[in-house]
């Protein structure tokens, strides 16, 4: 892929992360803009069939008539054969418009539901490693398969529901007025009542249905945390309190549920009464107007033909506002959670890294967590090629450090460089494309593990996934287990060993082969013999590299070119190893100590 490709490439992710908005209908409207062709399609052949059935209801009454004077012997009995063999045509007709509605509608919905799939994957994906450090990875998918069925369930109420109803009130209005101006001075007044108490009470149930969603997020997003933790909860025997503490969340749920159902019924009251007056006014002017003799029997059988059509399009909108309300308040609950401002942003313009020589520059960066400063003016220089070894007791910012390196955080102020090159000027994918990462603890994805180990390099062959395999002394595991290395190794890898993940990770970075290598406790999960074999294959991955290597156990940071020694987020001492405890400083506290640890042990 050339240079020109690598731009468009970086410029069509960017504009898939720009920040959808946040409003549910916005949204809907955002996201159908890839479909309007079908979308426009499928609300055109809607506003067709409904006018056509209000021309029905209006045949009704001219069919009526028709009869009527036959029955009087005003008209010949041929004229009732030409609506013998018109209305089933017209119906006939009516019904391919509605499935043209149909297959606009199910290819505008289907594709629109992908696309909000799509699009707010893509937005999570681009979220800081802070943002996933304070929430539920179930929850978070959850709210992406609410959102994108609450659009679908708001598309169709929307389409075959809300337009239908309001096309066929503006219909009844005209096939009304054409009968007499007193039934459509009647309906309009009636609608304006109508849906002016039904806007205020979608008001306020959408304030419930957004507590309820928030309520039911919250409970997925415990039990997702629970069943996660499964084993601990077991081994701790603490299941009844574990059920005592979903119960909480349960009943949270379900008393949120029953408030927004509960205001939901008292509109379906409202709606019922409104629509016993709207019967009686109609009647009542049906009656003055046969008195009157204004009106033909006609007219009495499409009135009464409006008001069922009217009492079954109103029971459904009853109904449509209580779900789309909860559908909106589920969308919109999801949105707010998901379409958070990312913290880590790259400009759509922003070119890829390139390194040649892995030259790592950290200049006087300053960096904050809400618990208080951590690094302030801190720098550190690491030569193309260099391997250097980061220690220091708990919280000292070893971590810290690696994160801001991988962009995980921005630094508040200062830089970082990767061969001169600001890391907050190049894509994000490239930087970390750059980076080999061996963490503490590894997960692995719930597939085969040729596919966790290709991981590092999604175009290696089979052959070269196998050597890695071999390099990180996980070949002969693999090849005992029941499936080799077509074995799906479970959620988060559970399947499997700490070391056995450990090694799987180090075979994805050898495959990988990134310039820059960082090994945050890569052989912690190991034990000796095992941490021995692997030693040889991480020293032929660290050949030619630059390497940051974290690690508690300092005798494996012997043979590092450097030590940096870091203490609350300060470089207190940076050398060789044996040059560090002849200072006799931290790092030989901390090496004395470990060693009295072994023997004692």
């Amino acid at each position: 892929m050339g240079k020109a490709d690598n731009a468009a490439s970086a410029a069509q992710i960017s504009a898939k992360l720009l920040s959808p908005p946040k409003s549910p209908l916005r949204f809907l409207l955002w996201v159908s803009r890839e479909n309007l062709l079908w979308a426009s399609g499928a609300i055109l052949a809607v506003c067709i069939a409904n006018t056509l059935t209000r021309v029905g209801i209006y045949l009704v009454k001219i069919l009526t008539d028709t009869a009527t004077d036959i029955l009087q012997g005003n008209a010949p009995v041929s004229d009732l054969w030409f609506w013998v063999l018109f209305y089933p045509a017209f119906y006939v007709a009516l019904e391919c418009v509605w499935r043209c509605s149909g297959f606009c509608g199910m290819q505008w919905i289907t594709r629109t539901t992908a696309v909000v799939y799509r699009r707010l994957f893509d937005y999570l994906t681009g979220h800081s490693a802070a943002y996933f450090s304070d929430r539920y990875a179930g929850a978070l998918t959850n709210k992406i398969s609410n959102a994108a069925k609450g659009i679908e369930a708001l598309m169709m109420q929307g389409l075959w529901g809300f337009l239908t109803l309001f096309v066929g009130l503006i219909g009844n209005i005209v096939i009304t007025y054409l009968a007499h101006p007193y039934f459509a001075m009647v309906l309009i007044v009636w609608f304006t009542v109508f849906f002016g108490m039904n806007i205020v009470c979608a008001r306020g149930i959408h304030k419930y249905a957004y507590r309820h969603a928030e309520a039911s997020s919250m409970l997925r997003g415990k039990l997702v945390d629970s069943a996660s933790n499964i084993e601990t909860v077991q081994s701790s025997g603490w299941m009844e309190h574990e059920r005592d503490y979903i119960e909480h969340y349960i009943g949270s749920e379900q008393r949120a549920h029953l408030k927004r159902w509960w205001i939901g019924e008292w509109v379906l009251v409202a709606n019922s009464v409104l629509l016993g007056v709207l019967m009686a006014a109609m009647l009542s002017t049906v009656a003055y107007l046969i008195a009157k003799d204004a009106v033909t029997v006609g007219t009495l059988a499409m009135i009464i033909t409006v008001l069922i059509s009217l009492e079954r399009s109103l029971f459904f909108l009853g109904n449509a506002l209580i779900e789309a309300m909860g559908n909106y308040g589920q969308v919109d609950e999801g949105l707010r959670e998901l379409l958070e401002p990312h913290s880590i942003v790259e400009g759509g313009a922003a070119p890829e890294l390139i390194v040649s020589l892995g030259g790592v520059s950290i200049d006087a960066i300053s960096f904050n967590y809400e618990s208080g400063v951590l690094f302030k003016e801190l720098s550190l220089v690491i030569p193309p090629g260099q391997k250097v070894g980061l220690v220091g007791p708990s919280g000292a910012g070893k971590s810290s450090l690696v994160n801001l390196l991988l962009r995980q955080y921005d630094v508040l102020s200062g830089q970082i460089e990767i061969d001169r090159q600001d890391i907050r000027e190049v894509t994000l994918e490239s930087l970390r494309r750059a980076i080999g990462l061996v963490p503490q603890n590894t997960s692995l994805f719930h597939r085969s593990i040729m596919d966790n180990i290709r991981y590092g390099r999604l175009d290696a062959s089979d052959e070269e996934v196998r050597e890695a395999a071999r390099l990180a002394e996980a070949h002969e595991f693999i090849e005992s287990l029941p499936n080799g290395y077509e074995t799906f190794v479970g959620e988060r890898g559970v399947k499997l060993s700490g070391g056995q993940r450990q090694r799987i990770s180090i075979a994805r970075a050898i495959l990988k082969a990134a310039p820059i290598l960082i090994l945050d406790e890569a052989t912690s999960a190991l034990d000796s013999e095992s941490e021995k074999a692997i030693q040889a294959a991480l020293k032929e991955l660290m050949r030619g590299r630059t390497v940051i290597a974290i690690a508690h156990r300092l005798s494996t940071l012997r043979a590092m070119d450097r030590i940096v020694v870091l203490d609350k987020g300060k470089i207190v001492e940076d050398g060789p190893h044996q040059e560090l405890l002849d200072r006799a400083g931290l790092y030989w506290s901390m090496w004395n100590s470990q060693v009295e640890g072994f023997v004692g042990g």
